[in-house]
């Protein structure tokens, strides 16, 4: 991962609280750090902003504010969870939400940077692994859809493996597409694209 970033001004803050000497002291601090702030009280029927509104990272009250948590989940952005009961069933709930990291009540200013500085970097680590994990799975099956392909070459013109792989490369060129392309259109048994391995007999 590359260095964890560490100055968070002009980003902007979702807090979904209720309006108390908690969310005063967390919006003060955002501010100081230079970070834009929008605040709402989900309990008291506020609206949520739209979806298309940027937000950078969120804060959730955990115990006024569960009920909003699975739209805001779907959005790709770090969830800081506020918790004030340390009960079983309360951390669960928490839990559910995936946070990124997380404040304890009473919300105090020297622990809301190190909230934000775990939950950014952090969400974009578990974000890259994320990325490097489907790249590896894509790979998997394009290795997998160009191995089916060498077999049905093979089995259709009588050559072996490193001939039948050969052809595949030569006329994924002819064509200007990859070999996993053309792969998937051989082993694709619909219209016209099933006579492709017929093409490469004459491959030599």
């Amino acid at each position: 991962m590359s260095r964890p970033v560490q100055n968070f001004r002009g980003r902007h803050a979702l807090v979904l609280h209720p309006a108390d000497q908690n969310r005063a002291v967390l919006e003060n601090t955002l501010i100081r750090l230079g970070l834009g702030v929008t605040s709402i009280d989900p309990s008291a029927g506020e609206p949520m902003p739209s979806i298309q509104e940027r937000v950078d990272l969120a804060f959730l009250d955990v115990d006024s504010g569960g009920s909003c948590a699975p739209s805001w989940g779907q959005r790709d952005i770090p969830l800081i969870a506020i918790i004030g009961h340390e009960s079983p069933s309360r951390l669960q709930q928490a839990f559910e939400l995936l946070p990124s990291a997380f404040l304890l009540k009473p919300v105090r200013p020297s622990g809301v940077y190190t909230a934000i500085f775990f939950a950014v970097n952090g969400h974009a680590r578990d974000c890259q692994q994320a990325k490097a994990v489907a790249n590896l799975e894509a790979r998997h099956r394009a290795r997998r859809l160009v191995l089916k392909a060498v077999l049905r070459v093979m089995e259709r013109h009588g050559v072996d493996d490193d001939e039948a792989y050969r052809r595949l490369r030569k006329e994924s060129m002819r064509l200007r597409i990859t070999v996993e392309d053309l792969s998937s259109r051989i082993l694709d048994t619909s219209g016209a694209t099933a006579q492709a391995p017929e093409r490469l007999a004459g491959s030599g």
